[in-house]
């Protein structure tokens, strides 16, 4: 079932919700929704140049009782992060990037149901969108033309504030349907796992010393370009962070590699370099200088390791083709969809952290995915025995 556009605008316009200006106003809603036992939350944020996303509208349902918390009036949202604290379950849909806002605020829920999540295991293993899950659901057209909006810029529009409320109002009418039709699946423990596990990913920090992972283009570099990049990538790291600007406004990805190669001397060395913006070379020239010259002394033994174009390595090719098998075979005898049990990214990690991760790097990094949780259950094991056998 669809509906037209006047309708959908129609639907959104006549959702119900209370805009909350007093801190008072919050706290009985937060207790109130103690007593449902669960809330349902979204976020409207802006992040374009900062490192962190900045909150600009946060948006909760609880028994029914819709309402819109302005983060930027003075509203004391203490005892909203209290509550998402709370043994309380916490339902979302796609909420990694709110995750994100909650752990900067310490505010992490311990009991999470994210909708996108469930409908993955729910169907196919497909992702969808918000607007996809209530059309499918409700038979509602909801309009996104509000999605590009500046969160920050006051006062939001009527049509802003009707949009922002669709988020939480909708999804609370679907929620408890798409509960029952998880817990009624055979591996419904495993989707509540998976929940749990985004909640733990997204209170990890990556370790500085090991962003320089992270960057593409390690494979180019020798070892003394591996620890200049080390220093280049741990200083932007925590530079972006204390600062709260945007890693590429600092110095893009693969200019920190053209920079770990080429190792210019000077600032008009570093400024010859393709991509370098005149901002950066004024404002972090010398940083990056300093780095050069840290990584150049760091002595051979202490280089950070090799990580070559693996996946052109026939090792790689025959773990990668075994690793596939495995798991079509496991998600089939578990009933899960295949595509959820495990990526390309996560067969690669796991390759990459057995045969080019140091014990140094180890004892800071994180476990791969399908070597921790409810997949390494299935998976470690036969994993493991497979790159053993595929040397």
């Amino acid at each position: 079932m669809t509906v037209d556009s006047s309708d959908s605008v129609k639907a959104q316009s006549s959702v119900h919700y209370r805009v909350i200006n007093a801190t008072g106003e919050l706290v009985a809603f937060c207790d109130r929704a103690r007593e449902s036992g669960y809330v349902v939350v979204d976020t409207e944020f802006v992040r374009t140049r900062t490192f962190y996303a900045q909150l600009g509208l946060f948006q909760a349902s609880s028994g029914g009782d819709a309402i819109l918390i302005d983060p930027l009036n003075g509203v004391d949202l203490t005892p909203l992060w209290q509550l998402m604290r709370d043994d309380i379950e916490v339902i979302l849909h796609a909420g990694g990037e709110d995750l994100e806002i909650f752990q900067r605020y310490n505010a992490l829920p311990q009991r999470l149901f994210d909708t996108q999540i469930a409908h993955a295991f729910l169907t196919d293993g497909s992702q969808i969108g918000y607007a996809g899950l209530i059309e499918q659901r409700l038979g509602i057209t909801l309009d996104k033309s509000q999605s590009r909006t500046d969160w920050l810029q006051r006062p939001l529009s009527k049509a802003q504030l009707d949009y922002a409320a669709a988020d939480v109002v909708y999804l609370e009418q679907i929620a408890a349907t798409m509960q029952a039709e998880v817990a009624a699946l055979p591996f419904a423990d495993i989707v509540l796992q998976e929940c749990t596990e985004q909640v733990q990913k997204r209170a990890r920090e990556l370790n500085p010393r090991l962003a320089w992972r992270e960057i593409g283009g390690v494979s180019l570099l020798d070892g003394s370009g591996r620890a200049i990049l080390r220093e280049l990538a741990a200083w932007r790291l925590q530079l972006a962070r204390d600062n709260d600007v945007a890693l590429p406004f600092v110095f893009r990805d693969h200019v920190l590699v053209e920079i770990a190669r080429q190792r210019p001397q000077n600032r008009h060395q570093l400024g010859l370099l393709a991509d370098v913006h005149p901002r950066s070379l004024r404002l972090y020239g010398n940083a990056a200088l300093d780095c050069i010259e840290v990584g150049l002394a760091v002595p051979v033994a202490e280089q950070p390791e090799e990580i070559p174009r693996y996946d052109q390595l026939p090792a790689y090719k025959r773990f990668f083709k075994a690793a596939k098998a495995l798991m079509s075979e496991v998600a089939e005898a578990q009933g899960i969809p295949a595509s959820l049990l495990g990526s390309r990214k996560q067969i690669n990690d796991v390759f990459v952290y057995q045969n080019y991760t140091s014990e140094a790097s180890k004892a800071l990094i994180w476990t791969p995915d399908l070597l921790s949780g409810w997949r390494a259950r299935l998976l470690a094991e036969p994993l493991l025995q497979l790159l053993n056998d595929t040397r």
